[in-house]
């Protein structure tokens, strides 16, 4: 047997019923120190258990031996959460980004079954902005990528937005068509991206969009914005609901 390969899939095929190590023993009709033991690799269980463990598990028992090196998507989702679950606070959002450049790439050449038009990168540690436009469209779905941001699309769920729906659409779009709009919102983002808290002047906002403050004042009451006092003056952010629309609207800079 190879302990290794024995004692991690009891603990993902565990994981993945969604059982506990003392649910996995009641089940099994052992103790909890029993179960402990198998997954840290320091005692086997008994033969005579192995088909009842596979039953319980719907696997074979080579698979609930190791023997099966086949990684499945299964796999992968539960060990990317088990890799996110051990992250520090605030860590995650940058891996996240990470793998969606990577799948990215995967995307576009079908699985590396095709060639990838880009010099290769390491995703976990190369640096990964200040992309260009790079975008995939086949049946099953699209995915786009530049400057840092990443879009994916499931083709095969696509449905054609009612007209209530539809309208509104059109009326955002009529706001974005207003440069003076769409430089304060780019202004505010730049400003206030990197602190959640951060909240911003007027004035400051028309000095980054290089605006008068009269078309700021004007291009403000177009915008989704939070505001607060603060000394008798109101100071701006993007609401947290539209703070993604900057980074999505990249991916009309090229669109005509």
């Amino acid at each position: 047997m190879n302990t290794i390969n024995m004692k991690e899939q009891i603990a993902f095929l565990r994981k993945q019923k969604g059982l506990t190590q003392e649910e996995l023993a009641k089940a099994l009709g052992v103790t909890n120190q029993a179960v402990s033991k198998w997954e840290s690799g320091q005692n086997f269980p008994d033969i005579q258990l192995l088909p009842d463990m596979a039953e319980l598990f719907e696997v074979s028992v080579d698979e609930l031996l190791g023997c099966n090196s086949e990684k499945g998507l299964g796999d992968i989702c539960l060990n990317l959460k088990d890799y996110f679950a051990a992250l520090p606070e605030r860590e995650s959002f940058e891996n996240v980004f990470r793998l969606a450049a990577l799948l990215h790439e995967i995307a576009v050449t079908d699985g590396y079954k095709k060639f990838t038009p880009w010099q290769k990168k390491d995703y976990s540690t190369d640096s990964i902005s200040n992309w260009g436009l790079s975008v995939c469209s086949e049946p099953e779905g699209s995915t786009g990528r530049i400057a840092d941001s990443v879009f994916f699309s499931y083709g095969k769920e696509f449905h054609t937005p009612n007209i209530s729906q539809l309208y509104e659409l059109s009326l955002s779009m009529e706001c974005f068509s207003d440069l003076a709009v769409l430089k304060t919102m780019y202004a505010i983002q730049e400003l206030t991206i990197r602190d959640f808290d951060l909240y911003v002047a007027l004035e400051d906002i028309a000095s980054k969009a290089n605006l008068q403050p009269e078309e700021t004042k004007q291009a403000l009451k177009k915008l989704p914005l939070t505001a607060k006092e603060d000394n008798g003056n109101l100071l701006y952010r993007l609401d947290g609901a539209f703070s993604h629309m900057p980074a999505l609207l990249t991916f009309l800079f090229k669109f005509r």
